[in-house]
């Protein structure tokens, strides 16, 4: 393979060969093809190193960005939906109740916010819209409902539900009508994630005694993806929706790896685990970035999908948490950190200058960021 390695890697890798060496059989190699982010050069412009590439200022214009970001925060007694200008400058409330709001998905044309709400200690799914602050409950089960993904064109919802005993994969009509069980099985079955260009759905399951991944369509059957020894989760589709990126985890660590759709050309972008959080794909498709334990601390690591080059992003004091987001034009990130061992707050860095702004500054949690485009 022909990746960098940050300096943490390189020191725990020879330690933990053997002990991982199950999560790293489905690694693969990479092809050395020079691709560009927003703001950075070639990637063949450079000879690969055996260092990580820090992000430096470059002469390449960088795009503005654009959107909302939405994000929760605590600051009022309890979670509620919160949405910022990229800039941190308006800050505004969304959501106003007495219950607890968290995990917001936009939908794909930035208008809607699906959400999961906890009334009477019970997790429901409700969708939010952005102009009207318009709110609508999509579930209504007495068992909890979570984990929403949004359907490519933005009129459906997938879920997942405890409303049989376990965990089941269900579907959903966005204003809450025609709710469909997908999945049938004793194993719990989690983490539904919709493909951007189709009606697959990725999925979590324990089915055969460790977690995999499968898809499953609207009319079919479930089909198993990975079938790794090492547990594998938190897949995310590529914006072509020809690929996922997900964790092959052992233990705390893992490494961030690659299967098609077809279930063909499975490799690994990452020689040897690390403490990586989910991975996430740049508009592009050509990157993929998640925080990462580096040689001084925590940070985000971005990895040319393609030539196996990684780019270090990290500032003294700020721990990144949670997942990373990407900005719309593809050259920031956003995300949630943990300041100087303190309160949880987001920021923003620019890929290409390393370059982080502070968007929130309260005695709360700010957390769980995802971008609107509008």
């Amino acid at each position: 393979m022909n990746i960098q390695l940050n300096p943490a890697q390189k020191l725990f890798g020879s330690a933990f060969l053997l002990v991982f060496s199950i999560a790293l059989g489905a690694c693969g190699s990479t092809q050395d093809i020079g691709i560009g982010i927003a703001g950075l050069g070639d990637a063949t412009e450079a000879p690969v190193t055996d260092a990580p590439v820090a992000a430096t200022p470059t002469n390449t214009p960088i795009p503005n960005t654009y959107g909302h970001i939405i994000y929760v925060s605590n600051r009022e007694g309890q979670m509620d939906l919160y949405m910022t200008t990229p800039n941190g400058i308006e800050q505004t409330r969304l959501t106003v109740n007495d219950s607890d709001d968290i995990a917001p998905r936009v939908s794909p044309n930035g208008s809607r916010i699906a959400f999961v709400s906890t009334v009477d200690s019970n997790m429901d799914i409700y969708v939010l819209d952005i102009p009207s602050r318009a709110v609508s409950r999509v579930t209504d089960a007495p068992e909890k409902d979570s984990a929403p993904s949004w359907s490519a064109d933005g009129t459906r919802l997938a879920f997942e539900s405890f409303r049989d005993g376990n965990f089941e994969i269900y579907v959903a009509n966005a204003d809450g009508s025609n709710q469909i069980r997908l999945t049938n099985d004793i194993a719990g079955d989690t983490s539904p994630t919709w493909s951007p260009v189709s009606d697959e759905i990725a999925f979590v399951s324990n089915r055969f005694g460790n977690a995999d991944i499968f898809l499953i369509t609207l009319n079919g059957l479930p089909s198993t993806l990975t079938t790794n020894p090492a547990p594998d989760s938190d897949p995310d589709w590529s914006p072509d929706g020809s690929m996922l990126a997900y964790k092959s985890s052992a233990g705390d660590l893992s490494n961030i790896c690659l299967i098609g759709r077809d279930g063909l050309g499975q490799r690994c972008i990452t020689s040897f685990p690390s403490e990586y959080s989910s991975p996430v794909w740049s508009p592009d498709g050509k990157w993929l970035a998640a925080n990462a334990k580096q040689a001084n601390g925590y940070g985000i690591d971005v990895f040319n999908v393609a030539a196996g080059s990684v780019i270090d992003l990290s500032s003294a004091g700020i721990d990144p948490r949670g997942i990373p987001v990407w900005s719309p034009e593809g050259a920031r990130l956003v995300f949630q950190a943990q300041v100087d061992g303190n309160n949880m707050e987001l920021f923003t860095v620019t890929v290409p200058t390393n370059e982080f702004l502070r968007l929130t500054n309260f005695p709360a949690y700010d957390g769980e960021p995802s971008w609107a485009k509008k």
